[in-house]
């Protein structure tokens, strides 16, 4: 990754006193003058104290400490042109605190607050600068937000990359062995599920049946003189027997397979329908619904 080069970070940095007018000590004076001292400015203390705290931390490599104190220096420093080589100083080194940061822990937002340093340092610039150091003094710091623009794009791009191999890595693997037992097994599920279930079905077809046939029967007697037609009467109560007999049969063979079939089918299907999104997950199918010109149905088919 390139590096801010700039303005070199020297970890026994120190506020020149040049620079900061307000720390500066007396001016020289003849032995027989004693003037008052000139008071110090309590923002131009608090920023060196500020400033040297933030080198211990960079030096402890405690760099979020480090661009914490180095903020707090920077906002207490009047934008000035007596000031301009402190800010500057104080930027760079905000900008490579950030930068040695994201080497860390690999956070981009470390880099896009190093860009952001600097940009707001950008928006000062004409404030420190006289008119004709301006434009130097721009296009140096406007190539160091280029450089960070490249190593946030870089970033940002490596990290899509590795997005992209972990959620590879995460993708369940397809075992199409076991899929195909569990595809077998579950259209077995629901061939006999089907074939009970229809089997239940005409178990109550007949116990409905039945219940017709007896009731019939059942009727015709009623209407039959006791004395007349022995014959038919006999007809009719033996019509009314096989009713009778079909409406048990009807209620006992319903009962058992409906009450095996049903169950079977369902637990089929659902188990089907999982193993077939499994397969859309892992890519291995997608998703195709089947619309049929009279409107949309279940298809349900087995092997036997």
């Amino acid at each position: 990754m390139r590096r801010l080069t700039c303005i070199p970070l020297c970890l026994c940095l120190s506020i020149p006193s040049g620079s900061l007018p307000a720390l500066a000590g007396p001016p020289e004076t003849p032995e027989s003058e004693d003037p008052e001292p000139e008071p110090e400015d309590p923002d131009m203390t608090r920023a060196k104290e500020f400033f040297d705290s933030g080198v211990a931390r960079y030096t402890a490599s405690d760099y979020g400490a480090a661009v914490d104190f180095w903020l707090a220096a920077y906002a207490l420093i009047p934008p000035t042109f007596e000031n301009r080589l402190v800010k500057a100083e104080l930027i760079y080194n905000i900008a490579r605190a950030q930068q040695k940061w994201f080497e860390i822990d690999k956070d981009i937002k470390h880099l896009r607050q190093a860009r952001d340093s600097l940009g707001r340092y950008l928006d000062e610039v004409d404030d420190l600068y006289p008119p004709e150091q301006v434009t130097l003094e721009r296009q140096k710091v406007e190539e160091q937000i280029a450089e960070l623009d490249q190593s946030i794009a870089e970033a940002e791009a490596e990290a899509a990359r590795r997005e992209a191999e972990l959620a590879e890595r995460m993708r369940p693997t397809f075992d199409e062995k076991a899929d195909a037992r569990e595809r077998k097994r579950n259209n077995s599920m629901i061939g006999s599920g089907a074939a009970l279930t229809v089997v239940g079905l005409g178990a109550v077809a007949m116990l409905v049946s039945g219940i017709a046939i007896a009731g019939q029967a059942e009727r015709a007697v009623q209407n039959l003189p006791l004395a007349a037609d022995i014959d038919e009467r006999q007809r009719q109560v033996g019509k009314g027997s096989a009713g009778n007999a079909l409406i048990l049969l009807g209620s006992f063979a319903g009962g058992i397979f409906l009450v095996a079939g049903l169950p079977l089918l369902g637990v089929g299907l659902v188990a089907e329908g999982k193993r077939k999104q499994r397969r859309r997950a892992a890519g291995v199918e997608a998703a195709a619904p089947m619309f049929l010109p009279s409107g949309a149905g279940l298809m349900v088919g087995g092997r036997f």
